[in-house]
């Protein structure tokens, strides 16, 4: 099977096609030679279909499959991942849904059963913990005037502009507890090599699911993305997004 390098080709378009072209895109290069891959927590299979597109052999689980949209290549499988079992995998990608499966050690003991020998794990995430508060504050107050633009979803919008970042940014995500980017990094190395470990931005994906799906919501998140990356880059926002990627043990 050949697969082909994936870059990023549709920055124009909508939002939601940069977030998952950048996201195909890293986990492309990641994959290598591994064409045969399970992807976990695949929600309407974006990012899958990407990968499939560049010659992968995709199988594509999540718990609800509702709003998947079939292509050449992919395999939808609905079924919570702990109990999944298929030969095994080239590869095993996490797309933002690591730090959601409960209990985690289950999680990568699961990744490590459906992985073959020189099987490698790609997890490509955020840090829940990471975000300090000069880093929460640019985040909501780049909604809030997006908002009063009315150029953001206002459902994507978290809490109040009354209540402080911090604040806001706990309670929009304390109603289920997540893995932070600490107790991944544990659970991983645990079974894997770490090969890979990266920072960078990652709060634009978000704003960017809520902007108008046209050519001008995707120049908004160009923006907003280029935006996070040169504050992380001057050290004026800690960076959120995680990316790990991990080679089995050889005694595992």
């Amino acid at each position: 099977m050949r697969v082909r390098n994936y870059k990023i080709c549709r920055m124009r378009g909508s939002p939601e096609q940069l977030r998952h072209d950048e996201a195909a895109s890293f986990l492309a290069a990641a994959l290598t030679d591994r064409p045969r891959v399970l992807e976990v927590g695949c929600g309407r299979g974006d990012v899958a279909r990407r990968l499939a597109e560049a010659g992968f052999a995709v199988t594509a689980i999540d718990l609800s499959l509702r709003d998947a949209i079939d292509a050449p290549g992919v395999t939808y499988i609905e079924q919570d991942f702990l109990t999944y079992e298929a030969e095994p995998f080239d590869a095993i990608v996490f797309g933002a849904s690591l730090h959601h499966i409960v209990p985690l050690d289950r999680a990568i003991a699961r990744v490590t059963r459906l992985l073959a020998p020189a099987g490698r794990l790609i997890v490509d995430d955020f840090d829940v913990e990471a975000p300090d508060v000069e880093t929460l504050r640019w985040y909501y107050e780049t909604q809030d005037l997006l908002l009063a633009a009315d150029l953001l979803d206002r459902h994507r919008v978290d809490g109040s502009t009354l209540q402080d970042p911090e604040t806001r940014w706990r309670i929009a995500h304390g109603d289920h507890p997540l893995h932070t980017g600490a107790e991944m990094r544990h659970a991983i190395s645990s079974r894997f090599v770490i090969r890979e470990l990266k920072r960078g931005e990652y709060l634009y994906r978000s704003i960017a699911a809520g902007l108008p799906a046209d050519d001008r919501g995707a120049k908004i998140a160009t923006t907003v993305r280029a935006t996070e990356r040169d504050r992380i880059a001057r050290g004026n926002a800690v960076p959120v997004g995680l990316r790990i990627v991990a080679d089995r043990a050889r005694n595992l």
